[in-house]
């Protein structure tokens, strides 16, 4: 909407004065430009700008989140801008490799996550708020230990070695855990070959591409966020109370053919006041702090803008023990300068620093030694001190809050510089440069408890350092010659890594002195160290054409020379081909334009890279050691390790299919994608025979086809004074092993997995369970584990081969896998004039996973304890259709713990990941106060768990099943953004 007072034409450059408003209050640093230049302003706190222009000119006029407007001036002096809010607009460009391109001309498949996303969500990491967020991209927060960070993964798996995608942030390779998230523009998710293979190396698993805020022309503006929570574990194991404790204990006793240990009197005083000790609740606070203060600064004018901008988090470990925690400090320096009306600099630097102090064991003993214990049992005795009951020699609380502690201090330190220099119209030369320095240090005391099994002091010391480097020069072109739109890129990228590393530890009989005090050689002192590097040169191609932005061409090509390869072949070739097609574009489509006003048809095809593996394993390594003895004396011998010099590069082959169509007037937009992927050449260890007296040497010897469609849909709609924003996404990829020479991989000890042709990667491997025997009649005839005669209630398994005893070699199934498919994600989000309300949920539609030990066995391996809730419906002579088998306990248990499917669990689960409730104070109230904009909001994030796993288990557990990982957990907290 446009209200102009009308002026008479004028000739020459004129003052045009203006206001640009949205939602009926003035826009606040609003961008206007001249068409065809780079000169412009902003609006001021008021809303209000002036600019020179040509009386014949047109103003753009843009904001983020804000449809962009073109305005003639047709000599008037005054103009009124309304802006209309427009989720497309934020699509409208999407960043790709090495530049951007319109959405409506992408032949790729691309999905692109605004700055939204990551507001009003008290995080510790940016991967977190982009769980659900987008097709394809699949997150798995297994833990919320303090300083760690989600599995990543985008289309699923695609080889049997690294499946991480490849993070580029501002042109440089880096991590999205030490990024603030309050410092993210916008996030690109590349999926298929057309937007990957210009990155050819490491590009098999996508890409991610992060884009940094920068600063825009006009007042400078101050913004500050702030957010305070609560962290509360989502789920717990749900053990049983000790009343109940005690009766199953002496039915498994019976079971067994042992004595009961508690008497009716002793089961009634548990009932009655006695003790209920849940140990592993007792290892976490309640409503444990964190919090996050973000401030950033903005400003320029039309030669210099810049974005300065520091954040500090600070969450709290739900530990009990002295300031345990994480502390993130990010810094961040954004400029950019405009030298010359066709030279431009950009500078963008970051710092982060990452401090974390934890105890100084591992988090698996401390929960394995908690969750073992009985609740009959008190933390502590009578006289305070540590209770050590059970046969325990440990006590986990005890190793919490005395046992000493590790500290992390990592600095991160990233930046790159870039020139642009437009040579002519359409034509420009562009220059980078930039580097990752990433800087560890590590302190460890472990205090030792006399008289336990924590009997040594000990100390380490060890030091980290990594650098990475990469340069690129690009020349791009990009013309319109009537209806023909072409463009090109040429480029050349150095990309070289460098590490060293030191680590030294000593036990002490006093845990008071410093590592570096004393004799640092002899029998207590263990010094390691080591020191790496690779490179990676390459030349790389982009061609586009469009024809009237109806028929879309792109060819990508990319050459990668690297050092992880013999020479002869360190050379891959990665090309790719896309191609669409809109068809509401053609005349024909006008008698369906009232239906579905936009169709656009695009395919892509390419190969893209992986060289994920450890380096220089083309050549042989000697190890040196003094291990045959001759006579009383040992003689030094050499090692030498198994090599390849033939390995190669793996090659994925990817194909994509996609449909992008709006629907009602273009308010609902509907994406789909159907992809198939097929990986050669994957490196891999092959089984070689034990006559061949080495390892086996690494090969290219294997093959994975990776299939899957993408849905995601988003629609908004006006309802009155009500503005709805529905957002909707679900993925499914499913792997397959087409190749493996034949061979069969089994790993894992207590969980065993297989890589097998005709099945998908790292698939579970165990006996398959086929109900409970129950009777002695059955017993008799059902086939039996090898060596073991089961009972009544037992667990009985599938005899595969018909002999009747169940062996591994010859009766074990494939049983599922723990790869999460189905993921989906779901937003809502209302606006009624200054309030707001958004809720998002995701999930996971299928998902096994094998849980074992003490995380579902009752008197798992001989010990007391544990018995969660779901044993209470265990088999006996009056319960037939029990879901548990007869309560059992030390080697009586041998039968029902052997590794079947009867341990593996429907994980799948829906989760609300975060709901917000907000209000935006007028503008009116807070201008006094020298504000422009105050937001106030409360927020929830993982406030609810919809799940079928047993015993209080987090679905998105992604660890070995033992349940022994620090949980996920449920942060609740109010916030305000204010800006000045």
């Amino acid at each position: 909407m446009l209200s102009i007072p009308y002026i008479h034409a004028q000739t020459g450059t004129i003052t045009v004065k203006g206001n640009v408003m949205a939602d009926g209050e003035p826009v606040i640093g609003a961008t206007i430009l001249i068409k065809g230049q780079s000169s412009g302003t902003a609006t001021d706190i008021d809303g209000n700008f002036t600019l020179n222009v040509a009386s014949n000119g047109t103003l753009v006029v843009s904001y983020i989140g804000y449809g962009t407007k073109e305005v003639p001036v047709e000599g008037r002096q005054f103009i009124n801008v309304e802006l209309t809010a427009d989720v497309v607009a934020l699509q409208d460009v999407v960043v790709v490799g090495y530049g951007t391109q319109r959405k409506i001309n992408l032949t790729g498949a691309v999905s692109s996550v605004s700055t939204k996303e990551f507001e009003g969500k008290l995080i510790s990491n940016a991967l977190e708020a982009l769980q659900g967020t987008t097709p394809g991209l699949i997150i798995q927060q297994g833990s919320s230990n303090p300083g760690s960070a989600p599995a990543i993964n985008i289309r699923g798996l695609n080889t049997m070695n690294n499946n991480d995608p490849l993070v580029i942030i501002d042109g440089i390779e880096g991590s999205l855990a030490n990024l603030n998230p309050a410092d993210i523009e916008n996030v690109s998710i590349l999926k298929d070959a057309s937007s990957t293979a210009i990155y050819g190396s490491r590009a098999s698993n996508g890409v991610v591409l992060v884009t940094t805020k920068k600063g825009a022309a006009g007042k400078v503006e101050i913004n500050y966020d702030f957010q305070y929570g609560v962290q509360n574990p989502t789920m717990l194991p749900r053990i049983a109370d000790s009343w109940i404790y005690a009766e199953l204990y002496n039915e498994a006793a019976v079971n067994s053919g042992r004595p009961t240990k508690f008497t009716r009197e002793d089961i009634d005083g548990f009932r009655n006041g006695g003790y209920n000790v849940n140990w592993v609740r007792e290892l976490y606070k309640t409503n444990t702090p964190q919090s996050s203060h973000n401030l950033s600064m903005t400003g320029g004018n039309d030669q210099l803008s810049y974005l300065a901008s520091v954040g500090y988090l600070d969450q709290n470990s739900m530990f009990k023990g002295p300031d345990y925690g994480y502390q993130r400090y990010n810094g961040r320096l954004n400029l950019t300068h405009k030298v010359k009306p066709n030279l431009t600099l950009y500078v963008t630097s970051q710092f982060a620093r990452n401090d974390i102090k934890e105890h100084a064991y591992w988090t698996e003993w401390i929960i394995e030694q908690a969750n073992r214990m009985p609740p009959i049992y008190p933390v502590y005795k009578e006289d305070g001190s540590y209770n050590y009951p059970s046969g325990s020699n440990s006590n986990g609380l005890q190793r919490l809050q005395d046992g000493g502690y590790r500290r992390n201090v990592n600095d991160e330190l990233l930046g790159t510089l870039k020139a642009e220099w437009e040579v002519i119209e359409g034509l420009k030369l562009i220059g980078s440069t930039g580097g990752r320095v990433w800087n560890n240090n590590m302190h460890e005391k472990r205090v030792a408890f006399e008289g336990t099994g924590d009997a040594e002091n000990k100390l380490t010391e060890q030091f980290y350092r990594s650098k990475n480097i990469t340069t690129n020069l690009l020349a791009s072109y990009n013309k319109s010659f009537g209806n023909h739109t072409v463009g090109g890129l040429i480029g050349y990228a150095y990309e070289g890594f460098s590490d060293r590393q030191f680590s030294t530890s000593r036990l002490t009989e006093d845990g008071k002195f410093d590592i570096f005090v004393g004799d640092l050689s002899g029998a207590n002192v263990s010094n390691s160290g080591g020191a790496g590097d690779w490179s990676i040169y390459s030349g790389f191609a982009r061609a586009t054409y469009n024809y009237s932005e109806k028929y879309l061409l792109e060819l990508n090509i990319r050459n990668d020379y690297s050092s992880y390869f013999a020479k002869g072949n360190r050379s891959g070739l990665f090309p790719s081909f896309s191609a669409g097609w809109r068809v509401s574009e053609e005349n024909f489509w006008s008698d369906m334009s009232d239906y579905i006003p936009s169709l656009k048809v695009r395919g892509s095809w390419g190969l893209v890279g992986n060289n994920r593996i450890g380096a220089y394993q083309y050549m042989r390594t000697v190890t040196t050691t003094n291990d045959i003895s001759f006579g009383d004396k040992l003689a030094e011998t050499a090692l030498f390790s198994s090599a390849n010099p033939d390995i190669k590069w793996e090659t994925t082959r990817m194909a994509n299919i996609g449909f992008d169509f709006g629907l009602l007037n273009n308010d609902l937009n509907v994406t789909i994608d159907l992809f198939n992927n097929l990986t050669k050449d994957i490196l891999v260890n092959l089984p070689v025979p034990g006559l061949y007296g080495f390892s086996s040497p690494i090969q290219n010897a294997s093959s994975v086809e990776t299939r899957g469609w993408e849905l995601s849909l988003n629609y908004r709609l006006k309802t009155g004074m009500f503005t709805h924003d529905f957002r909707g996404n679900i993925a499914d990829s499913f792997n397959e092993v087409v190749d493996n020479h034949g061979t069969e991989i089994i790993g894992g000890y207590d969980v065993n997995t297989i890589i097998k042709e005709g099945y998908p990667l790292f698939s579970y491997y165990a006996y398959r369970s086929d109900g409970f025997f129950k009777n002695e009649e059955e017993v008799a005839k059902g086939p039996h584990l090898e060596g073991i005669t089961p009972k009544p209630g037992d667990i009985r398994y599938v005899d595969k081969n018909g002999d009747g005893v169940i062996n591994p070699d010859n009766d074990r199934f494939i049983v599922g896998n723990d790869f999460p498919r189905y993921t989906y994600g779901f937003t809502y989000g209302v606006n009624y004039k200054d309030f707001y309300f958004s809720l998002f949920m995701q999930g996971v539609g299928k998902r096994n996973k094998w849980m074992r030990g003490e995380s579902v066995e009752a008197f798992h391996n001989n010990n007391e304890g544990p018995v969660h809730d779901f044993h209470m419906d265990r088999w006996t002579p009056n319960n037939l259709d029990a879901t548990y088998p007869r309560l059992t306990m030390g080697s009586e248990s041998a039968n029902n713990a052997a590794k079947s499917d009867f341990w593996i669990q429907d994980a799948k689960y829906l989760r609300l990941k975060n709901i917000q409730f907000g209000y935006i104070v007028p503008r009116k109230v807070i201008q006094p106060l020298g504000l422009t904009y105050l937001n106030l909001f409360v927020s929830a994030q993982n406030p609810l768990t919809f799940t079928k796993m047993k015993g209080g288990y987090d679905p998105e557990y992604t660890a070995d099943g033992s349940g022994r990982a620090y949980p996920v957990t449920s942060v609740y907290s109010v916030g305000l953004n204010i800006k000045f």
